[in-house]
């Protein structure tokens, strides 16, 4: 959940007010050692999330020691009403020239969702059918101007898609194949959801 900016809900008790004062708050990364500049959510071959974020720290409010706190308190809550002590695990938290950088590592994409409440989705795209996702899309061509129709998005049932609703980078498992217009291909395995659109944008894998 974003600590800073739209990731955490207003209404998310006192880590959400927290993660809403630091505002500036996470950046994603693909490993440990990675940096980024911004909010990002990498998805692993095995489905698992890790979520870094990054923003500017107003250290008025919370030092880095109540922040901690305060996190490692919402994660534990989330994991006991789950009973599942590793469903969400805070792995880092830095706090450096008022930039905190987060990493908290989610067991799945619903645990990513559920906590952030947002809208996300990694699997088939038989399974997002399943969970109701339309097909009824124009999805782009990566690499050139060419678009599929929705039956032959359908035709790729064993194909793995992203759902995002949110304008943070995400890098993908995979290089990507075909995306939704709302969706700023970054490199071969990396994209953003525009920050000026509503709903949700895809991403279809190769």
């Amino acid at each position: 959940m974003t600590f800073i900016g739209s990731e955490i809900k207003k209404t998310k008790s006192l880590l959400i007010a927290a993660l809403l004062i630091v505002t500036a708050f996470f950046a994603g990364c693909a490993s440990d050692e990675e940096v980024f500049n911004e909010t990002t959510v990498t998805i692993g071959s095995k489905g698992t999330i890790k979520h870094t974020i990054v923003e500017t720290f107003d250290k008025t409010y919370y030092d880095e020691n109540e922040l901690r706190e305060l996190i490692d308190k919402e994660l534990k809550l989330y994991c006991q009403n789950k009973d599942e002590d590793d469903a969400a695990v805070l792995k880092s938290l830095t706090i450096r020239e008022e930039v905190a950088t987060a990493l908290i590592e989610f067991k799945s994409y619903e645990d990513y969702a559920a906590f952030n409440e947002v809208d996300f989705f990694y699997g088939t795209v038989e399974d997002a059918m399943k969970h109701e996702y339309t097909t009824d899309v124009t999805l782009k061509s990566a690499e050139d101007d060419t678009t599929i129709s929705r039956y032959e998005f359908e035709s790729l049932a064993d194909s793995k898609m992203v759902v995002v609703s949110e304008p943070v980078e995400v890098i993908l498992p995979g290089k990507i194949a075909y995306t939704t217009a709302n969706i700023e291909v970054l490199d071969k395995d990396r994209a953003r959801m525009a920050s000026d659109t509503v709903g949700v944008g895809y991403i279809l894998l190769k």
